[in-house]
């Protein structure tokens, strides 16, 4: 790491802890929301203590934790990941997310650094609650139980990278079964012909595609959920191949609509439209963990570069990474809302953690 770069990677680390430590965060309008559905005898959901959000920021968390563990932060780290998984655990919260089993990916790191036997339990509980989840007939888990009819490219990344994970840890051949099922689906039936990239999701039964063709984000969540489960199947595997030459082609379609500063936009045919950092961070994260377990070949290294220079940039002293595209509720309504979030932060500070050597194309 050059000066600049171990710099802003600590600010972001203290962002990122300050974020863990807060979360979950709701504004005074969330408050009344919820009451209101009280009064009027609507069933209310706890919050999820272990939302995608707050897991990203685990995860890049964990990743700069591996890749710097004799690092003066690496003790603070490992404390604020203890306290917001003990959080978790003494909640005694149900698991009632699909997306909850994001924060198991890092979880397993905290497992395996304290041996802790609650923490086992745990991620015991999410792959036991993937497993009995809800499908189609395919096998393709339904996003929402509330919401039977779609499957999202968003679950790619918040799933599959954690059951196989879990799978080859553990010996677990169904949590892979799982997942190779999901990545597989979704390549048949979430991706626009024409142009390589995926639709937000696709429904059920029908298999009519919903949501814009290339939402960077989308992209992002695929592109992760791919090679973070490409780690860990068996490289002699069928399924292995055919998901990585499907990531491949992927990561061949999305580098053409990088723009010349490095950067993504929200929606990837919109050159022109505002960036999106988060797809952007996730992207280009995606990429550089294919390149250094030799997924990918070493001729993506400097559009990653260029990306990854464009994200340091644009981080501030503060470790904050601005631009970030907002929320996204469901499908067809992306609010042109930018501003720094967990989803733009976890994944550069992950980015940033990665370690490749310098390799010839």
């Amino acid at each position: 790491m050059d000066n600049e770069m171990m710099f802003k990677s600590k600010q972001m680390v203290y962002e990122a802890m300050k974020g863990l430590k807060a979360y979950p965060h709701h504004s005074f309008s969330d408050h009344v929301g919820r009451a209101l559905r009280r009064l009027v005898g609507k069933k209310v959901v706890a919050r999820d203590r272990l939302g995608w959000p707050s897991a990203l920021l685990a995860h890049g968390l964990m990743a700069y934790y591996r890749n710097n563990i004799y690092s003066e932060l690496s003790l603070d780290i490992k404390n604020a990941l203890v306290r917001y998984y003990k959080r978790f655990i003494k909640s005694r919260q149900k698991l009632n997310y699909l997306d909850t089993c994001l924060a198991g990916f890092s979880l397993m790191d905290i497992y395996q650094i304290t041996a802790d036997d609650r923490y086992k339990a745990v991620l015991d509980r999410m792959a036991r609650f993937l497993k009995e989840h809800i499908v189609d007939e395919e096998g393709s888990l339904l996003y929402r139980p509330a919401d039977n009819m779609h499957i999202y490219a968003d679950m790619v990344g918040l799933i599959c990278p954690f059951l196989c994970r879990y799978g080859k840890t553990y010996d677990d051949s169904g949590s892979i079964s799982l997942a190779v099922k999901q990545l597989l689906n979704f390549n048949a039936n979430g991706m626009d012909e024409r142009s390589g990239l995926p639709y937000h999701g696709y429904e059920y039964k029908s298999h009519i595609r919903h949501g814009i063709i290339g939402w960077g984000r989308a992209c992002g969540w695929l592109m992760m959920g791919m090679v973070e489960s490409l780690i860990y199947l068996d490289p002699q595997s069928a399924e292995y191949e055919k998901i990585k030459q499907n990531f491949r082609h992927l990561v061949d379609k999305v580098e053409t609509y990088q723009r010349e500063d490095g950067m993504f936009t929200w929606q990837l045919s919109a050159k022109d439209g505002p960036i999106d950092t988060s797809a952007t961070a996730m992207i280009l994260y995606a990429i550089a963990r294919g390149i250094e377990h030799e997924i990918l070949i070493p001729i993506h290294r400097s559009r990653m570069v260029r990306g990854k220079d464009a994200l340091l940039a644009a981080v501030t002293n503060e470790g904050k990474l601005f631009d970030a595209l907002d929320v996204v509720r469901k499908f067809g309504v992306y609010a042109q809302t930018y501003d720094a979030y967990p989803w733009s932060l976890g994944p550069a500070l992950a980015l940033f953690s990665v370690n490749i050597k310098e390799m010839p194309e």
